[in-house]
């Protein structure tokens, strides 16, 4: 007796589940969340960190190439960059305390647009009539209720808490420090730890590359480089597009008359390293200052249009010359991570989203497993263009099917659209025939859409001699068939090659003595795939056996398993007639033939 095939049932029993893979990969996510989130406080300057260390480390090496050493080359970085901040932080704070001391001159101003602005909409006495209701209400609410005597409440006793004053005149000073102490260490944290990276980075890096895994230390490398060179550009661009765009909110601040205008250019360089909502930021406080001290809204009006202005300048213009597709982010994925980076570590991961998605997208295109991220985050095409004709085929968007020509229709290469793009399209829906997955209606409406792709692609005068062409193309049976004859013939009106085309049930039987074969010089049949001998033979003799004289040309654009080896369509090109002439159609017999443009 043969023993039961134990290792066949083992593999079904043990073999997991793609729900039961979907389910791991929930888990494993969502426990990641849960240590970015109740992780902020550790990673948040970590992560700061590493970011500066990126930026300052070309400055480090350029002043060791300098002859510096290495511990003074870090210390002065450091040092001049951090002072640097420092700088910007304390004109920050005077511009704001003098601009605060100036504001009470512009109160009334600023109080009169609010009322204007009230009453100029429909609502202004709407809302008067609302407050004047809590008003009121809040008044009754203070009365005593009336089924208690007043003695009650008068007798109800007062609760007394006694405050300590032992600080004196240091309690502000103490309730200042209270504030910023937390920020204070989080950025003596972010400092100790770029000068400890800096000095030991190489340590870091080969710990890194250990950690990865020392099989493949060239995708490691690669993956490090990149990493480093991508964010390396894409913090030195945004800081230069950020810096120009604050000089010149500065200067036409400063024309303006605008209090602050130093200010306001400082935080628009700041605040721009917010995406989406910094510039919005940056903009609305000056044009509040703008409207307390003008005496109308023209004022106001200018600012806010100059702003707009540069913002639009700055957005069309700088930022893609010096920035474009150097993050290689698709938009949505920057939109994503905003939202995903923002809820989990608040304006933080606003600033952080962009790098951190640039790092995951760097992860994913090197190691296999998390190749997902870079389909997921990547702005590169994810479908080779063959793959993407033939979904928009399948889709039957005639539109997106000829956008995917314009490349090669503004290269004036649509013969190569054709032959490396348009027809292997159409053998993957052959291949899907063959496999059962592409049912007979989907066939149809697939040749359907190709054709009216064509039709958007090759212009109706470009094949004018079509009428007088001695040149017949005959599509065999199939729809797909028909398809690719279609492609030739477009491909013939390229190559500038005269020829007409007959409908797909031409040689169908009891049609095929309607064709006038003594006024036809050549007949080509045209497969997708190559047929049988038999199926081959079959259709060549339902022709030759009317006119000897007609020369019959067979070709495939793929040879099939069980197929003849026939011709490339591209390969015939040179025995077929070019139209440099036109035909005089009663020298050369031309046959009339009738436009096709849609499946029988």
């Amino acid at each position: 007796m043969r023993p039961l095939p134990v290792k066949i049932f083992a593999e079904e029993i043990f073999k997991p589940t793609v729900s039961q893979g979907l389910l791991n990969g929930l888990i494993i996510f969502l426990a990641i969340c849960a240590i970015l989130f109740f992780g902020r406080e550790i990673l948040i300057p970590i992560i700061f960190a590493i970011f500066l260390t990126i930026l300052l480390g070309p400055c480090v090496r350029a002043l060791q190439k300098l002859r510096l050493p290495k511990t003074a080359s870090i210390l002065v970085v450091v040092i001049v960059t951090f002072s640097f901040l420092f700088g910007i932080t304390a004109i920050v704070a005077t511009t704001l305390t003098n601009l605060a001391g100036q504001l009470p001159q512009y109160e009334k101003n600023l109080r009169d647009k609010a009322h204007s602005l009230q009453y100029a909409t429909s609502g202004g006495t709407t809302v008067e009539k609302a407050a004047n209701v809590l008003k009121d209400l809040s008044a009754e609410l203070q009365q005593p209720s009336p089924d208690k005597p007043v003695e009650l409440a008068a007798q109800k006793p007062i609760p007394v808490e006694l405050r300590s004053s032992s600080l004196g005149p240091l309690d502000p000073i103490f309730s200042v420090v209270s504030v910023l102490i937390h920020p204070l260490t989080q950025l003596g944290i972010v400092i100790l730890m770029v000068v400890l990276f800096l000095f030991n980075k190489e340590d870091l890096r080969s710990r890194l590359i250990r950690l990865a895994g020392t099989s493949d230390l060239n995708r490691t490398t690669e993956a490090l480089d990149e990493a480093g060179e991508r964010l390396m550009k894409m913090f030195t661009a945004q800081i230069f597009v950020n810096a120009t765009t604050g000089v010149f909110v500065g200067i036409a601040l400063a024309l303006l008359g605008i209090p602050g205008a130093i200010l306001w250019g400082v935080l628009t360089f700041i605040l721009r390293f917010i995406p989406y909502i910094g510039s919005m930021m940056a903009s609305i406080l000056p044009v509040i200052i703008a409207a307390s001290i003008g005496e109308g809204w023209t004022l106001a009006l200018i600012t806010a249009g100059i702003l707009s202005g540069i913002e639009i300048i700055v957005g069309q213009i700088l930022e893609p010359l010096f920035i474009g597709k150097m993050t290689g982010l698709s938009p949505v994925a920057i939109v994503a991570s905003a939202a995903f980076w923002t809820a989990l570590w608040g304006p933080i991961g606003l600033i952080l989203a962009t790098p951190l998605t640039i790092g995951l997208l760097v992860v994913g295109r090197n190691i296999e497993s998390l190749n997902f991220l870079e389909v997921l985050l990547g702005s590169e095409p994810v479908l080779t263009p063959i793959h993407a004709l033939y979904q928009r085929l399948l889709a039957a968007d005639v539109v997106e099917a000829a956008e995917l020509a314009e490349v090669h229709l503004s290269e004036n290469r649509l013969d190569v659209f054709l032959t490396d793009v348009a027809v292997p399209s159409l053998l993957l829906a052959n291949s899907d025939r063959e496999s059962g997955l592409l049912s007979a209606e989907r066939q149809t409406s697939v040749v359907n859409t190709f054709s009216e792709m064509l039709d958007e692609l090759i212009d109706d005068s470009a094949n004018s001699n079509e009428n007088l062409a001695t040149l017949v193309l005959i599509a065999p049976p199939g729809v797909l068939n028909f398809a690719a004859t279609l492609a030739y013939s477009a491909f013939l009106t390229v190559k500038k090659v005269p020829h007409g085309m007959l409908p797909q049930d031409a040689i169908a039987p009891g049609t095929v003595h309607q064709i006038d074969m003594e006024r036809l010089k050549s007949i080509c049949f045209c497969y997708l795939v190559s047929p049988s001998q038999a199926r081959h033979n079959y259709a060549v003799r339902r022709l030759t056996g009317l006119s000897q004289d007609t020369k019959v040309i067979s070709v495939a654009w793929s040879k099939g398993a069980t197929g003849l080896d026939l011709q490339s369509p591209a390969s015939v090109i040179s025995i077929l007639p070019v139209n440099h002439n036109p035909v005089d159609p009663i020298a050369e017999g031309g046959l009339p033939i009738p436009p096709i443009s849609k499946v029988a």
